[in-house]
């Protein structure tokens, strides 16, 4: 019986891998909500611009702060795709989209009590919509967290 060891997402934690990390998913969130339209495009755009205004880099704290959660709420979800045949992380996490956007959303609202006021009022507004704004993004936030491991 040969056993293979688990990939322990908390490599992603390590001093020099978390700052690339905080900086891809800072980036892709960026992206995220530039790609926003309509009405809540409108009110996330507002929301990361009081965010920023408040602390130019509100976005990337955010993140950091919320990474060690993140880590955690998502190492299930690694360790099952490792003994399945997805073809990345983030195919997998697609194909259990709506359990994983709890499961993120779980890290952001512990992260929410760092943000600055402006920006946690926006959150929490906006946060019944997150959702159908994250689901877009699993493919690259998986492969992201994948490549860095």
């Amino acid at each position: 019986l040969h056993l293979t060891a688990m990939t322990d997402l908390n490599a992603l934690l390590a001093a020099g891998t978390r700052e690339n990390v905080v900086s891809e998913l800072t980036g892709l969130a960026d992206k995220t909500v530039s790609s926003q339209s309509g009405l809540t495009g409108m009110a996330l755009k507002s929301a990361v611009a009081a965010g920023k205004k408040a602390n130019p880099n509100a976005v990337s704290d955010g993140v950091d702060q919320a990474l060690p959660q993140l880590v955690a709420e998502l190492q299930p979800y690694f360790s099952r795709y490792e003994s399945g045949n997805a073809a990345n992380f983030g195919a997998f996490l697609s194909s259990r989209s709506a359990e994983v956007v709890e499961k993120i959303l779980a890290a952001a609202d512990g992260a929410t009590d760092q943000m600055p006021a402006p920006a946690r009022t926006a959150y929490s507004s906006l946060r019944g919509k997150a959702g159908d704004i994250i689901t877009p993004a699993l493919p690259e936030f998986g492969q992201i967290i994948e490549r860095h491991l």
